[in-house]
Parts: C-alpha cells; structure tokens; sequence
C-alpha cells in the first residue's frame, strides 16, 4: 500500500488523494478506470516511457 501512494504521490495526485487510493480494497480492473489514475496515467505519459498504443501496431500491420 505503501508503494501504490508513494507511486501516485510522484504522478502528481494530492497526499489526501493518494493516501485514499492507496488503501482502497478495489481490484485492479476496477482501480484502472478510477478518475484518479485516467487523470494520471495518460498516454502522453505512456508514450514519453516508450510504450506503443494497440492502434499504432495495427495502423502499422495493416498499411500495404
């Protein structure tokens, strides 16, 4: 738990916030589309870190 709100705490999310998310009992499908990680997990984000949006692999796989 200690790790989850140090995690959001670093994304930006106030410690209230964090301290609050952190402890939920909820799973991780359900924490996946919370208003707090949409907000901090963006695809700007993602992109930054390297990763590859699904649309661009298969924009990727499909163009001949």
């Amino acid at each position: 738990m200690e790790r989850k709100r140090k995690n959001l705490i670093r994304l930006g999310v106030p410690h209230g916030q964090a301290y609050a998310w952190s402890r939920t009992r909820k799973g991780g499908c359900a924490i996946a589309q919370s208003p707090i990680l949409i907000t901090t997990i963006t695809l700007e984000r993602l992109e930054k870190r390297g990763y590859i949006s699904m649309s661009e692999i298969y924009k990727k796989l499909t163009e001949r």
